[in-house]
């Protein structure tokens, strides 16, 4: 896998994650989210949401990248390397957020 294409892909994953996280906790007039929920919260944006994040995650890579694109072949053998494991995945971006909320005194 080519590490700086799929480092962006992550980037860009938690990117997707962090913006619907506040978009939640805007929505639920909320300030931050109990460490207990946060899983229930990263289950319904990443795992819920998983084909709408590969558009999104496409649509970003063809702005980002323009004539320099790296192709649907690789773009797709690069997500399939980075959801094959979704427990862990989720569970990255669960320690994604609580540090994120840290970070920012939420």
């Amino acid at each position: 896998m080519d590490r700086p294409k799929s480092n962006l892909i992550k980037e860009l994953i938690f990117l997707y994650v962090t913006e619907n996280y506040k978009k939640y906790l805007e929505n639920n007039n909320l300030k931050t989210l109990d460490e207990k929920d946060i899983p229930k919260i990263i289950e319904s944006i990443y795992i819920e949401k998983k084909k709408d994040l590969k558009i999104w995650l496409k649509e970003c890579l063809k702005k980002l990248q323009g004539d320099e694109y790296m192709g649907d072949l690789a773009f797709n053998q690069i997500c399939l390397e980075i959801f094959q494991d979704d427990n862990y995945c989720k569970e990255r971006l669960v320690l994604e957020i609580k540090l994120y909320q840290e970070k920012n005194n939420i």
